[in-house]
């Protein structure tokens, strides 16, 4: 999926990838210190030594800015999968707890889920970038484990990447008192292998 966000358009001077890269640090850097809410352009402009107009040749908005920051396309999560469905799903409830304790992660996601809903292409691309290069394999996994008669036929690795991103996000932004360590991992890694199962 071609980003929508970072992206140079038309012909003309290549962009200074510098100005790009100390935009999106001091942006990361900014969102820890400030909260998404304290954020403004102007400052991670003087942050990064450029201009405001030239963050915004770049990023339309904040949020795409933010967006880019938080979830760079260039650093998918990072699974790792055996084969055993109940420790491919631990696996999986681990990735999505790495990506959401993030401390950048976490500073922007209560904005930018709240201006998610002005940019719906965010929302996809965000998605592709979380996920997209983990559901073909994903899919397979599912696939051999009801082969096997291991897991009900038919499960959807995109429902079961919703189920476990899901419930680590709403951890961050909804927090109960739980935190994601290692008793809230068993736990949804769990109650999602018996629903696999069931």
């Amino acid at each position: 999926m071609k980003s929508t966000t970072g992206s140079s358009s038309g012909a003309g001077r290549p962009r200074d990838r510098r100005i790009d890269d100390a935009v999106l640090a001091a942006t990361r850097e900014l969102l820890v210190s400030e909260g998404y809410s304290g954020l403004s352009l102007t400052a991670v402009a003087t942050a990064a030594g450029t201009s405001t107009p030239a963050i915004y040749r770049r990023w339309p908005t904040k949020a795409h800015l933010v967006h880019e920051a938080a979830f760079p396309a260039t650093e998918p999560v990072d699974l790792a999968f055996s084969g055993d469905l109940e420790a491919d799903v631990r696996a999986l409830v681990m990735g999505a707890v790495a990506l959401f304790s993030d401390p950048v992660v976490r500073a922007a996601l209560p904005g930018l889920i709240a201006d998610l809903g002005q940019h719906p292409e965010l929302h996809a691309e965000l998605m592709s970038r979380l996920w997209g290069s983990h559901v073909e394999g994903i899919q397979e996994i599912l696939d051999a484990a009801a082969a096997r008669g291991l897991a009900r036929p038919g499960l959807s690795a995109r429902h079961l990447l919703s189920l476990v991103g899901g419930s680590a996000l709403l951890s961050v932004v909804a927090p109960s008192g739980d935190g994601l360590d290692d008793a809230w991992i068993e736990a949804i890694a769990a109650l999602v292998v018996k629903g696999l199962v069931a």
